[in-house]
């Protein structure tokens, strides 16, 4: 089975410079764009089936991506993103820095981030997150049994979760565009990198 895993476009938090997470913003209508001129070639694939997580950047991803494919699309919450940002989620990151000023003096908030293995206060736990994400990834496979071809739509994280510990892929990413895709084949219980645009790797992970 082929799978395309594509992460969602622009949404309002990335051009109000806010942090996202678990806070649900809505696409903006470059990030919309964004998607529909890459449809058209999104539906060439053959997809026979969309999975997307709930929240709103990748549930309109996916609908836009839907209104030419045409075919059943699931929501997964287990696919959605995570909760990295904790009580400053959707917060613009000047002013948490002001309002939050009380906790970041606090050595355990200064740097967070999936590869550090920290979320900010109020944020989801790394290790609960990844077991959550190869939960998905083994749903999907087991309920897409039959099918050649699907897309999950999805978030940064998530890819950076299934990068590491289902893909084994040993370097960071450090950049991932609007609408990225990275094609995957799945077989005998095995996922295989067949190709990726618009993920950037960086230094290994320690």
């Amino acid at each position: 089975m082929k799978i395309y895993l594509i992460r969602h476009s622009e949404s309002i938090d990335d051009i109000e410079d806010c942090y996202g997470g678990i806070a649900d913003f809505d696409l903006t209508e470059e990030g919309k764009n964004k998607v529909k001129e890459k449809r058209e070639e999104i539906a060439s694939y053959g997809i026979e089936r969309i999975y997307t997580s709930p929240y709103k950047r990748a549930y309109q991803t996916a609908q836009i991506l839907e209104e030419v494919i045409q075919v059943e699309m699931k929501v997964m919450d287990e696919i959605r993103e995570l909760n990295s940002h904790g009580v400053r989620s959707g917060v613009n990151k000047e002013l948490a820095k002001t309002i939050f000023e009380h906790i970041l003096k606090n050595k355990e908030y200064q740097e967070t981030g999936y590869y550090l293995g920290r979320t900010f206060l109020g944020g989801e736990d790394i290790e609960e997150f990844d077991k959550r994400v190869r939960k998905a990834m083994d749903y999907i496979v087991k309920d897409s049994e039959g099918l050649n071809t699907i897309a999950i739509v999805t978030h940064g994280n998530v890819h950076k979760s299934i990068f590491k510990n289902i893909l084994r892929v040993n370097k960071k990413i450090d950049e991932i565009d609007d609408v990225a895709i990275t094609t995957l084949n799945y077989k005998d219980g095995k996922f295989e990198i067949l190709e990726t645009k618009g993920v950037k790797f960086g230094e290994s992970i320690r």
